[in-house]
């Protein structure tokens, strides 16, 4: 798991929101596209999809519902062509995640994301403490929730949840990223 790309994704998405860009691509990794599916579901982005070095076509913007499903997988056979070319050795290097921002009252829903972890630091937490995180209380080296429509980012064994949600699984992990919304 490769935290200086999660770092350069998280500022792309800051930067690209603030200059009101409505499409904009990271690299394609697994923990990458799982991130993003979690932002997708907190209503953060509109749309993301796996794509090759040029934009897909805005009709090929749909959600997709896995991060190991391809394309075909992900909808039902009702969509006439499937956009997404499979992986192969020759062109898996120039694999992107397309991601649709979005935006309300001409302002950024995603106004703020950065990294809780660092490469040279690691911060994992119980349960308890993220409980204690989603109060706003402090946490050793990491502030507590306190702004409005404010989320955070567990790796855990079971995938990448929000802080929410592994507090009703009761599980820990390693706190990834924090995303401050309107």
């Amino acid at each position: 798991m490769s935290l200086v790309l999660l770092s350069h994704a998280c500022s792309h998405l800051q930067n690209a929101s603030m200059a009101r860009l409505g499409l904009t691509s990271i690299p394609s990794t697994n923990q990458l596209h799982t991130l993003m599916l979690c932002l997708q579901r907190q209503g953060f982005i509109s749309a993301v999809a796996i794509g090759g070095p040029d934009p897909p076509p805005p009709d090929s913007l749909y959600p997709t519902l896995h991060p190991f499903s391809s394309s075909s997988e992900s909808f039902s056979s009702s969509k006439n062509s499937n956009t997404t070319p499979a992986i192969t050795q020759s062109n898996v290097a120039s694999r992107r995640l397309w991601v649709g921002l979005k935006y309300w009252n001409n302002e950024p829903v995603l106004k703020k994301m950065g990294m809780v972890s660092k490469p040279t630091r690691r911060i994992w937490m119980g349960y308890k403490d993220l409980d204690a995180l989603s109060k706003g209380q402090r946490s050793g080296y990491v502030k507590g929730l306190r702004a409005l429509g404010e989320s955070m980012f567990v790796t855990t064994d079971r995938g990448i949840m929000e802080l929410r949600e592994c507090i009703e699984k009761k599980t820990g992990g390693m706190i990834l990223c924090r995303v401050n919304g309107l």
